[in-house]
């Protein structure tokens, strides 16, 4: 009986623990640098190239190559790049976690562009 309840416990701990760590938010996720590793379709609008590397930081700045002044916002799936207050870059997150994240063109799901956590 003992075996039993020391099983359940770590059972539940193990469950909880995994609960926990898949519900970590975009907000949290995105935070570090990433390198762009492939591009599909067109990505002049998402400003995304092979090779370069993008840095979100916890501020909600965000470095781009070439690009000064950008900030970023996150609401739920949709990520906005804003540049200096004059240009918005709007894309969807198709996926995100420790290792990838890959963006989508608003509006177009054909461009996107997959970036490894660096």
């Amino acid at each position: 009986m003992k075996k039993f309840r020391i099983a359940a416990l770590l059972m539940c701990f193990v469950a909880m623990s995994m609960a926990f760590t898949s519900c970590q938010k975009n907000e949290d996720l995105i935070v570090g640098k990433w390198k762009c590793t492939a591009v599909s379709g067109s990505s002049t609008a998402m400003h995304a190239d092979t090779g370069v590397i993008w840095e979100f930081k916890a501020d909600n700045t965000v470095s781009l190559a070439g690009i000064p002044a950008a900030t970023y916002t996150i609401d739920g799936d949709d990520l906005t790049i804003s540049v200096a207050g004059t240009l918005s870059i709007k894309m969807d997150i198709q996926k995100l976690n420790k290792k990838t994240m890959i963006l989508a063109e608003d509006g177009n799901e054909a461009n996107t562009a997959t970036f490894e956590r660096q």
